[in-house]
Parts: C-alpha cells; sequence; structure tokens
C-alpha cells in the first residue's frame, strides 16, 4: 500500500495537505504519534450507537481508525473489499499508523464484517443514509422510513415497515434477512 511520489508545486501541495492531516490526527512531521484523542462523547439523546460486530481484526480497527474518527462511521459506509483496499490506503496516505500486516487485518476485519453483504440494519435506529446503503432504498424511501418512524414510533414487524408510503416493498423483502428490529 505505497504512495507515488509527486514532483513539483503538486507535490509540494500534497505534502503540505499530509502534514496538516497527519498533525490533526495525532502525528507530528516527526512522523511520532501524540497521545490519543478522548473517546468521542456519546450519542445525544433518541440517537443510537452502532458498534463493530465482532471478529478477528476489531481490536485493530477500534486501535488504528478510533485515532482520527470514531469508527462508527465504518458501520455506516459498508463496501466492498476493493472499496476498502482503496479507503485504507488513502487512510495510510493520510496518517494513518499502522504495520503493513495490521493494514492487511484491519482489510480482512472489514471486509467480512463491514460489506454491503454482511452489515445488518436496525430500523428503529438507522439514518436513512443508513437505510440506503444497507437496504438499497432511494434517498427519499430513506428519509420517509426516518419520518414515518418519527411520527409513528419504533417498527416491530416487516409489515409495519411497509406501511411507510413510497417505499417499494420488493426492496424490503429482497433485503429482510438484513433488516432488524
Amino acid at each position: 500500500m505505497g504512495m507515488t511520489m509527486l514532483k513539483g508545486s503538486l507535490g509540494t501541495m500534497v505534502s503540505t495537505v499530509l502534514m496538516i492531516v497527519g498533525m490533526a490526527c495525532g502525528t507530528g512531521m516527526n512522523g511520532q504519534t501524540a497521545s490519543p484523542p478522548p473517546p468521542p462523547p456519546p450519542p445525544p439523546p433518541g440517537q443510537h450507537a452502532v458498534e463493530l460486530p465482532p471478529g478477528q481484526g476489531r481490536a485493530t480497527v477500534l486501535r488504528v481508525c478510533s485515532k482520527c474518527h470514531s469508527p462508527l462511521i465504518l458501520v455506516a459506509n459498508p463496501r466492498t473489499r476493493e472499496a476498502w483496499e482503496e479507503t485504507i490506503t488513502k487512510m495510510a496516505g493520510l496518517g494513518a499508523q499502522a504495520t503493513d500486516d495490521e493494514f492487511g487485518e484491519i482489510l480482512d476485519y472489514l471486509s467480512a464484517n463491514v460489506s454491503p453483504q454482511t452489515v445488518k440494519v436496525n430500523v428503529n435506529k438507522a439514518t436513512s443514509s443508513m437505510l440506503q446503503i444497507s437496504l438499497g432504498l432511494t434517498d427519499k424511501e430513506g428519509d420517509a422510513v426516518v419520518a414515518y418512524r418519527l411520527k409513528n414510533g419504533e417498527f416491530k414487524t416487516i409489515d409495519d415497515l411497509k406501511k411507510v408510503a413510497g417505499v417499494d416493498a420488493k426492496k424490503l423483502d429482497d433485503h429482510k434477512e438484513k433488516i432488524e428490529f
């Protein structure tokens, strides 16, 4: 997962951006890691955090990725193995600190546990974006599910979910194994 060196003013600009991001992530110009940032605050009332699923490599993901952002963003944005590899390469370029073996472990964990095929979505806690990614809903359908839930309370069954006006019931049936209540 190496980086190509850039020359000239573009290379200088990229180097400057990478240095700034590295400093924001707790690494200085000399590559030394500062103390980790405090843990993120709990979610506001009415919102629920989603945890990374258990699995080999979870601890490495938490240790490496939470230095710059909440690892919960990973669950909210499941990707294919190829897309995770691109993301990890980008994060390494932005200053993520891990060995090649650890980056490989992170890739294996995310590919197995945080892909569009494996991530389950709790329709009573998910954002519109999470519903779109996990269930293949459109922006309008995802927004409609969240609005319906806020107005009428939690869903208890898939039949409750199918009552949301404008949501394609076939999409829900096609992804019912991913739906949690």
